[in-house]
């Protein structure tokens, strides 16, 4: 179902783009000069163009990580860890949280640093994941560690 509305949203966006584009090469062909007609279009093309570009990402992320979701799962499952495994499994994660703390505060930053509202409030969302990826980690370290 999410596969099929991603694809959508692909193809709803792509056309979105062609006919702001078209629309003001319409204007401007037929002498319309209307600034701020032109200026509203041009700021909608824009960001429809971004829209479209995030669900090629979108979908081929959807992609990936059906793909790969099933063959993680199998592996975690297999994992019965020793003491010393589980030492090197908190020494691991702990890195992974120096990592998701980076990230963090970059998304923060880029967000801060976006002039698009759909980029910026995708960097908040991906900031705002990546605390949960922090969150997660650290309960993770907690069992581990015990």
């Amino acid at each position: 179902m999410s596969y099929e509305l991603i694809r959508k949203a692909l193809d709803i966006e792509e056309k979105a783009t062609t006919s702001y584009f078209h629309s003001i090469g319409v204007l401007r062909l037929k002498g319309i000069e209307v600034k701020d007609l032109e200026e509203v279009i041009k700021k909608i093309a824009v960001e429809t163009l971004i829209h479209k570009e995030i669900m090629k990402g979108m979908l081929k992320a959807y992609e990936e990580a059906l793909e790969k979701e099933s063959q993680v799962m199998k592996e975690l499952e297999e994992v019965k860890p020793s003491a010393i495994e589980k030492a090197l499994i908190v020494k691991l994660l702990k890195e992974h949280l120096i990592i998701e703390s980076d990230m963090i505060a970059t998304y923060k930053k880029l967000a801060e640093s976006l002039r698009y509202p759909v980029l910026k409030h995708l960097a908040e969302a991906l900031a705002e994941n990546e605390r949960i990826h922090h969150e997660l980690l650290l309960s993770l370290i907690k069992k581990y560690e015990e």
